[in-house]
């Protein structure tokens, strides 16, 4: 009898490889997938979709973490950012493997980016490293979802990860259509006060910036406006307790504009 191929997952993050969440995630999909993480150094939270290009690439093979004798899972360790992790993992590594003598993988499946923690919902997925390790992987054609939670009240970890066990046991991510990937932030409340899962648009809504000075340095703060965000968008349906799946398209062209601009040329 011809033995069932495992699906083959990728795992990436922000919060750098010695993230716990991380390595929750990892272990739970190891259980019923092969699972290799290709994750920062170190945190490169806010980086957005930042590559390197003009320096070399440390790749080391982590043997263990702590709290964990021996791992089920292969995991590496990039001194870059989430895109870099990806973009090695799916263009070289799935190829070619590493100098290590690595089981070459011929391929992932599925590529999640998380569980981050702090929200990437709405405008904080255009900056966000996590979304970027998941929106990299899209564009190389692998479905790919990122995973964040808003806040650690309750602390909706298991949750986050128990819906990623579903995306690969139901093969959910076999659905996800090419050149899409999927966003997906849980809520800060307890565990009896989520109220499940919706489908979200993305919310445009913009962080209150400002800049405080201080020792000659000029430092970012503000916040999201929760309670501005339209009925039915991503901000909205988390703050309200829910966890919101909002699906991202590569392609951002601007179909109406593209008739505006034409319009424009042919004007003498």
């Amino acid at each position: 009898m011809e033995k069932i191929r495992k699906t083959r997952v990728l795992i990436t993050n922000d919060d750098g490889v010695g993230s716990v969440n991380l390595h929750a995630l990892a272990l739970a999909l190891s259980d019923v997938s092969d699972v290799y993480v290709f994750a920062p150094e170190d945190e490169q939270s806010g980086v957005g979709h930042a590559f390197t290009v003009r320096r070399g690439l440390r790749i080391q093979k982590v043997e263990a973490v702590p709290g964990k004798a021996q791992l089920p899972y292969g995991v590496y360790s990039v001194s870059g950012t989430p895109a870099d992790c990806v973009k090695f993992a799916i263009g070289h590594f799935a190829n070619h493997g590493l100098d290590d003598n690595s089981v070459v993988p011929q391929g992932f499946d599925v590529c999640f980016s998380g569980v981050n923690v702090g929200e990437n919902s709405g405008v904080s997925s255009l900056y966000s490293g996590t979304v970027a390790g998941a929106r990299e992987a899209a564009l190389w054609g692998v479905p790919a979802v990122a995973l964040s939670l808003r806040g650690l009240k309750g602390n909706l970890l298991q949750v986050a990860i128990k819906f990623a066990q579903k995306v690969v046991s139901k093969k959910m991510f076999e659905k996800i259509p090419k050149g899409v990937f999927w966003n997906v932030n849980f809520p800060k409340v307890k565990d009896d006060e989520f109220k499940g899962f919706k489908a979200c648009s993305m919310d445009q809504g913009m962080f209150t910036d400002h800049y405080d000075h201080k020792d000659g340095l000029w430092f970012l703060d503000g916040e999201k406006l929760w309670s501005k965000a339209p009925d039915g968008s991503d901000d909205c349906m988390l703050d309200k307790g829910y966890a919101t799946i909002t699906p991202h398209r590569i392609d951002q062209t601007d179909q109406e504009s593209l008739e505006l601009i034409s319009e424009l040329l042919e004007v003498n």
